[in-house]
């Protein structure tokens, strides 16, 4: 009888694992990180969305200059994959080669393209807050 319970209880666990992991790529979905970046300077223009796990090239002007076009969704970068648009800035930003490597998905085939990372320096140029001190604590009897 004792052993009838284990069983009974391992494939119940089994089961309830093998639920919770089916249903883990639909919890990972529903979680929303939207992200915009916008760039315009004179003669060019950069528009780039994160949604759901998905970064695409909204708008590029002039095409050739950012070595991406309208309508790319951008998968890795420098073999990096690219899921957020912190994945695209870290990749890019922390890159220090004048040209990287690019896989993005346009009309539906995987391309790579050449990427120089000059031209977007600037997009992706983020200043970073100064680290703040901590407070000096009161002098004891003072």
């Amino acid at each position: 009888m004792r052993q009838t319970n284990t069983k009974t209880k391992t494939r119940i666990t089994t089961l309830l694992l093998s639920l919770l992991l089916a249903s883990a790529p639909a919890l990972a979905a529903t979680q929303t990180d939207t992200a915009r970046l916008e760039w315009r300077d004179a003669g060019h223009h950069l528009v780039v969305d994160a949604r759901d796990g998905i970064v695409r090239v909204t708008t590029t002007e002039p095409s050739s200059y950012f070595g991406v076009r309208s309508g790319d969704r951008i998968l890795r970068v420098d073999g990096q994959p690219v899921r957020r648009m912190a994945d695209l800035t870290h990749a890019l930003v922390g890159n220090k080669a004048t040209r990287v490597p690019v896989v993005v998905l346009r009309k539906g085939d995987q391309v790579t393209v050449d990427v120089d990372t000059a031209a977007w320096s600037e997009v992706l140029a983020v200043e970073t807050p100064p680290i703040p001190q901590p407070a000096t604590p009161p002098r004891a009897g003072g």
